[in-house]
């Protein structure tokens, strides 16, 4: 039988290394360990679809792949790994497309660079995108329809929405699933001024296909008045949309902690604070205390900018679907953040320094570095978590402490909370 995990505070904070400005995580060091080579090549082709998105594949390299590193960017023509970052790596040398939405307004450069097992690279050609300023006021994933509403209302469809602000300032909603067997869509609406929202007049926030799936949390919650609806939208267009849930959240919503006030980490925890990742306890944000696993993986996923999904408690013996931290390890164990040990969680066991900064750059998808020299005088570049340190030191994430990193101590919740914070800057 599992144990009943501990029922903490959801988010916290991490060491007191020092930290300086912190860079984007997909750029690299100027240092380059690789060669260029004109004896191998792939060649880029793509285009930009319909969602704004770029479609890229590229030729097969037949020889000794270590990775694909591919590389965006609007300022550099000839952009290449490591110099540039990179936005994608993968290692088999059979994959050879790649979507990225991330794609900015103005001009877009890609390529993808070849790297193989003798550190010999060769980059593609470059494909430029040039792509316009999008419209004002088109957050909806759909255009808002005013006059041209294709649906037709069905009284006899009835839903029933539920939700709630949570500690955090975020909209926790649920429905009622809908049983009549020809369910198209879940569109979930939101609305600062429509108290009768439906979709598709007043746009929608999420989309659901799946009968089952019946609740959402949205993070992005407006600072007054905050209505949600949820409609159902049928295989031949028929339209029931749910009662309104109002949610309002106000300015003193945010998190005030009175034992950081004189605390070195006091302008990192408040950013957490009024980006919705950090609560407390009791008025108090105890920056001191060393955090555990559960926390930190809530944290640094919350901070990064995920959002829970249904629990999967059957992921880990000792992981129980009413954990609140389940949706978030079900999300990072998705995301191949969080593997566990000897097939165990272990959420209350304390977390340490060299294991905070691996998930931290895990979940920005930063690779580490395979090392020939110790990063710190006390990190030697054979252990595991030397790539990873050495990585958030080039980062800007960290320096240590007079040379030293000290990777197995306990973090705290203010050390982690500065990386966290440098992080998503």
């Amino acid at each position: 039988m599992k144990k009943s995990t501990l029922k903490v505070l959801a988010v916290l904070g991490m060491f007191s290394l020092l930290f300086v400005n912190t860079v984007s995580a997909t750029t690299e060091s100027t240092d380059d360990p690789y060669t260029d080579t004109d004896t191998f090549s792939v060649t880029l082709d793509g285009s930009i679809n319909a969602d704004g998105h770029a479609e890229l594949s590229w030729t097969q390299y037949d020889g000794d792949l270590k990775w694909y590193k591919v590389v965006h960017s609007q300022t550099n023509t000839d952009a290449k790994y490591p110099m540039d970052g990179y936005v994608k790596a993968i290692s088999d040398p059979a994959v050879t497309t790649y979507t990225h939405a991330d794609v900015k307004a103005g001009t877009n450069y890609y390529r993808v660079c070849t790297i193989n097992t003798d550190d010999l690279r060769s980059c593609s050609n470059t494909l430029t995108f040039e792509v316009a300023e999008a419209p004002a006021d088109t957050t909806d994933p759909e255009p808002i329809y005013d006059a041209q509403d294709p649906y037709t209302d069905d009284p006899a469809i009835v839903m029933t929405m539920t939700g709630n602000l949570n500690t955090l300032g975020k909209a926790e909603l649920s429905w009622n699933a809908y049983d009549g067997g020809d369910l198209k869509w879940y569109k979930v609406v939101h609305s600062t001024t429509n108290d009768n929202a439906k979709y598709p007049t007043d746009g929608y926030i999420e989309v659901y296909s799946q009968p089952d799936q019946t609740s959402y949390l949205h993070t992005s919650v407006s600072e007054g008045t905050n209505y949600y609806r949820v409609c159902v939208i049928t295989t031949d267009d028929r339209r029931g949309c749910s009662n309104t849930v109002t949610l309002v959240k106000g300015e003193n919503d945010v998190p005030v902690f009175t034992d950081i006030e004189t605390h070195w980490a006091k302008e990192y925890v408040e950013d957490l604070a009024e980006k919705g990742v950090v609560v407390g306890v009791d008025g108090n944000y105890e920056p001191d205390k060393p955090v555990v696993r559960a926390e930190a993986i809530k944290m640094i996923m919350v901070g990064l900018g995920f959002d829970e999904v249904t629990c999967d408690s059957t992921l880990f013996p000792d992981l129980n679907s009413d954990d609140w931290f389940c949706g978030i390890v079900t999300k990072a164990y998705k995301k191949g953040v969080v593997k566990g040990d000897d097939g165990q969680l272990y959420p209350g066991r304390n977390i340490n320094r060299a294991e905070a900064v691996k998930i931290l750059l895990m979940v920005k998808g930063v690779e580490p570095p395979v090392l020939d020299f110790n990063p710190f005088s006390d990190v030697d570049y054979v252990q595991w978590y030397a790539g990873y340190v050495y990585k958030a030191s080039v980062l800007g994430y960290v320096e240590g402490v007079d040379g030293n990193f000290m990777p197995d101590r306990d973090i705290t919740r203010a050390e982690l909370a500065k990386i966290v914070s440098l992080a998503t800057q």
